[in-house]
């Protein structure tokens, strides 16, 4: 069985569309599975132990594919790289590949730019030409992708394969994390509008993030030290108010929004703030970010100045030089 397959809308070439979006249980994150992966990801915990087959990958995708309904675009996930052979073997990719083209359905598929190169490009396309890769940038600001997050790769990594994406007619999606740890929350905000701005040149989609505290990852171990917070829902609000995504659809994809371990405000307003947001993405239209208020607001923009007081430079130097513990 797969791990899940959900139907979800989104926009596409400006009307709404329906997606189906399918989770395979894989060997996992090649990252995770050599250098422990990253900060805040726990998704791999519920890979296999190494054991499941192309065969049994190709069973779960065609169980899946039960589920498909003349949907406009289909999105597999692996919780690692597509284009990984010690995930997916090649034969498996091209059988999954076929058989989305010949639904006419666009392919959404995710991997890490070490494993989009210009062959395994030109062959996914040639299969299936209605393609978008999707890359877990989280932030273009190396100093973060290596301290806060354990990304593995620099932005200059997610150029280089973004262009090759592009370079065979493919589009790219872009996932951009919203406060990793070791940030303050103005800063998180900051440096999701700067990576919109630099990601934009190259996406035809840009998703915010915002962390979730997944378990038995590195974030969660902070957040039960009382040391991590996960972003106010207002902060969401704000970075897509701010960000300019130049001709790139703008969208926040919301894990847990109103529990406590997911983004969150004071509790009596996260259900209207998240379906702003929901509202946003499905229209493009800014002006639905700011149907809703509540006082909690205010205790917001209080955290942000309490932060910016409370952890000086130096501060940020010596969490940054921790590491995961």
């Amino acid at each position: 069985m797969p791990q899940s397959v959900w139907t979800e809308e989104e926009l596409l070439d400006g009307r709404r569309v329906r997606c189906l979006a399918i989770i395979l249980s894989t060997a996992g994150c090649s990252w995770w599975r050599e250098s422990g992966g990253c900060y805040m990801c726990g998704y791999n915990e519920k890979a296999s132990d190494g054991s499941t087959t192309g065969s049994d990958i190709l069973a779960q995708f065609e169980k899946a594919w039960e589920s498909y309904d003349n949907h406009s675009i289909v999105k597999v996930y692996t919780s690692g790289s597509f284009t990984d052979e010690s995930e997916i073997p090649s034969a498996v990719r091209e059988e999954i590949l076929r058989r989305v083209e010949l639904s006419g359905a666009k392919m959404l598929f995710e991997s890490r730019p070490e494993h989009i190169n210009a062959e395994s490009m030109r062959e996914c396309v040639g299969l299936c030409p209605d393609l978008e890769v999707a890359i877990g940038l989280e932030s273009s600001n190396d100093r973060i992708l290596g301290k806060s997050i354990h990304k593995g790769f620099t932005f200059k990594d997610y150029e280089r394969a973004a262009k090759i994406a592009l370079s065979v007619r493919a589009t790219v999606r872009t996932y951009l994390l919203l406060k990793p740890p070791y940030l303050t929350e103005e800063e998180a905000i900051d440096d999701v509008i700067q990576s919109v701005s630099k990601a934009s040149p190259y996406s035809r989609v840009i998703t915010v993030n915002p962390v979730n505290v997944q378990r038995r990852t590195a974030v969660e171990k902070m957040w039960k030290a009382w040391a991590y917070r996960p972003p106010w829902l207002w902060s969401v609000v704000e970075a897509l108010r701010r960000a300019e995504s130049g001709g790139s659809l703008l969208l926040s994809s919301l894990v847990g929004a109103g529990s406590e371990r997911g983004p969150h405000n004071c509790g009596s307003c996260d259900a209207d703030v998240a379906a702003s947001i929901d509202g946003f993405n499905l229209s493009q239209d800014k002006k639905k970010l700011e149907r809703h208020d509540c006082e909690c607001k205010g205790k917001w923009r209080e955290s942000l100045s309490e932060e910016k007081f409370a952890v000086s430079p130096g501060d940020h130097d010596k969490f940054f030089s921790r590491g995961q513990s």
